[in-house]
């Protein structure tokens, strides 16, 4: 896990960096004519991954054959896709009245067949718990993007430097999987029967990704038609800067608990205290991140930048509860999966899709503030059910369940609350330069941690104990290796 950690923590800082970079090279309204391009290719993708990789990873027997079957299914699969995509660009470009739009779309089609035949060497990496997709695949896929990216946008190339630079990550990531996961195909080896018995565990899986891919799409799809590229670009960044501490903790997570879960999930009573810890980790440590987002998400967007993107810092802020409760769906998927439950997925997504759809829809006349409100809103709804979903689906107690999670979100509530008086009413970060107001930010945020962490202590000291201790062992490990 601190391998996984550690990876993913540095692929992110990457990735910040190369936003950084680009906020200064390419407008907000390239980079939403770019998130309105990439629709078809996002959503293909889930399609065509059917679900191999969680069928895969849970796959007890037969890999071999498993293994080579999902391989030809795939790449079949990013062919026709890739068509598909070509063949829908200009309705995209109808859409949101751009020929540039329906340029990009065009282009992007073919990173689907890219993504899908990385497909089973990431499920080989994944089933031997091995770090090289964290520690080196994703970091290399991250310094790829940012040279082509990066570069392009020095020279002009707008949203173009966004296609390249996603071309380069995909190439890289194809090649580097591959050449670590240590298995070559044979074709030969494939049969029909087992494609078959691959996609039903997954289309339950993949039913869930595709609703749920949809269901992230709505606010691009509303933005971009109803309020234009330009509030478009500056959803993709706060999107991109609300979700970003929390992607790791949800993906580095998902990509440890999946296959954990699955080994532990016949010894029902230690399966159910696996998933209450992990709640009770997951609660403890994503709503405080979610919550900063209240009082320091726009002056950080703001002085970060710069003064343009300021829009972004409101949709981050008001984004706040969707990132404290992503995680919580999360552990869900998860747990349902290793359980042999894959069915629960696509009712949280479909709830997911029908609260979305109702909130986001009322309040997009409000522009990137209104439908980021929507998201929040309606995540809390989605969360609420996850929960509610794992008592009923695993044999779990409500009442347990809820125990790990309400002190952290007291905990956390109060110190967002406490924090956005200060920061509003007191220090306003943004009015000062960008290297003090960074300082504030910093000072503001150690405080809500030790506000935050003193209410925990109080309301459930065990949690606080089991943190401290992990923390400890995890500080440990690093400096002895």
């Amino acid at each position: 896990m601190s391998f996984a950690g550690a990876g993913y923590g540095a692929s992110q800082v990457l990735t910040f960096a190369t936003y950084l970079a680009l906020a200064k090279l390419i407008t907000p309204a390239a980079f939403g004519i770019f998130a309105a391009g990439s629709i078809v290719a996002g959503v293909g993708t889930i399609v065509g991954e059917s679900g191999m990789l969680a069928a895969l990873i849970h796959r007890p027997d037969k890999l071999d054959e498993a293994f080579n079957s999902a391989l030809l299914a795939t790449a079949a699969g990013g062919i026709l896709l890739t068509i598909v995509g070509v063949a829908t660009a200009p309705l995209v470009g109808l859409y949101f009245h751009s020929h540039t739009a329906r340029d990009v779309a065009g282009v992007m089609a073919a990173t689907m067949f890219l993504r899908l035949i990385a497909l089973v060497p990431d499920a080989h990496l994944q089933r031997r718990f091995s770090f090289f997709r964290r520690v080196i695949i994703d970091p290399l896929s991250v310094l790829a993007f940012a040279a082509g990216a990066v570069t392009a946008g020095a020279y002009g190339l707008g949203v173009w430097s966004l296609v390249i630079g996603t071309y380069a990550a995909a190439l890289v990531n194809v090649v580097a999987a591959w050449a670590l996961a240590g298995w070559r195909p044979h074709p030969s080896r494939a049969s029909f029967a087992m494609w078959r018995e691959l996609a039903r565990y997954g289309r339950s899986v993949v039913g869930a990704e595709f609703i749920r891919r949809v269901t992230m799409e709505i606010p691009v799809v509303l933005l971009g038609r109803f309020s234009g590229a330009g509030a478009l670009g500056q959803f993709t960044y706060s999107f991109r800067v609300a979700t970003q501490p929390l992607r790791a903790l949800v993906n580095v997570g998902g990509y440890v608990l999946l296959p954990a879960f699955s080994r532990i999930a016949t010894d029902r009573e230690r399966f159910q205290m696996a998933v209450l810890r992990a709640l009770r980790w997951v609660s403890a440590t994503s709503f405080p991140v979610g919550l900063l987002l209240v009082p320091l998400g726009t002056p950080a967007v703001v002085l970060l930048f710069g003064a343009r993107w300021r829009d972004a810092g409101y949709g981050a802020m008001a984004l706040a509860g969707y990132c404290a409760a992503l995680s919580l769906d999360s552990l869900a998927s998860e747990a349902w999966k290793a359980y042999g439950r894959p069915d629960m997925l696509p009712r949280m997504h479909g709830l997911s899709l029908v609260l979305t759809t109702i909130c986001v829809g009322a309040l997009v006349p409000f522009g990137l503030v209104g439908v980021t409100i929507g998201m929040s809103v309606s995540a809390v709804g989605v969360a609420a059910y996850a929960i509610w979903g794992m008592a009923q689906a695993l044999d779990m107690s409500l009442t347990r369940m809820q125990r790990e999670i309400w002190p952290a979100a007291f905990a956390s509530v109060a110190m967002g609350g406490g924090l956005f008086l200060l920061e509003h009413f007191a220090v306003r970060a943004d009015r000062h330069g960008t290297a003090l107001g960074l300082v504030l930010i910093a000072a503001q945020a150690a405080l809500g941690a030790v506000v935050y962490l003193g209410l925990l202590a109080l309301l459930a000291p065990a949690t606080t104990r089991e943190l401290a201790s992990g923390v400890r062992g995890l500080a440990g490990r690093l400096a002895a290796r």
